[in-house]
């Protein structure tokens, strides 16, 4: 036999064996990727944040006209780890930032430095909790 018989034999048997079983494996499959549900609690918080983000630049320009929404789900809204919030550090601080919203709804006077102490709650508990949303909530601040 010639050379180039023995190549194209050759070739001939890798099409025949080789290729058919690198087929059925599953090697060059594409990954599979699973979408993340986001918890009541990154919902809930979303929410929060444009809300006040509105209600912020009311606050600014003077024409806050109703009282502000106290967001009491906070209290019991599930997390993505949800004995988080079951937690008494986590219930204390979801009390605190009520009473803020509480203690900003009672003034009638300048509600700026009460909005920024109720932002202060929120940093407070993420600080403590989960910090990920800080960059975030600081620009919820009255400078």
């Amino acid at each position: 036999m010639n050379t180039n018989t023995i190549l194209v034999f050759a070739l001939f048997l890798f099409a025949i064996v080789v290729l058919p079983n690198c087929a059925e494996k599953p090697s060059c499959d594409k990954p599979t990727y699973t979408m993340a549900v986001d918890s009541e609690l990154t919902l809930l918080m979303r929410e929060m944040f444009l809300y006040y983000e509105d209600i912020k630049e009311n606050i600014v320009e003077g024409s806050l006209t109703e009282d502000i929404k106290i967001f009491t789900d906070i209290h019991k809204a599930v997390a993505t780890t949800p004995e988080k919030t079951t937690s008494p550090l986590y219930q204390a601080m979801a009390t605190n930032y009520t009473q803020a919203v509480k203690d900003l709804n009672k003034t009638k006077d300048s509600k700026k430095d009460l909005f920024n102490l109720m932002v202060d709650n929120c940093m407070s508990c993420h600080q403590q909790m989960c910090p990920g949303p800080m960059v975030r909530i600081k620009k919820l601040y009255i400078k």
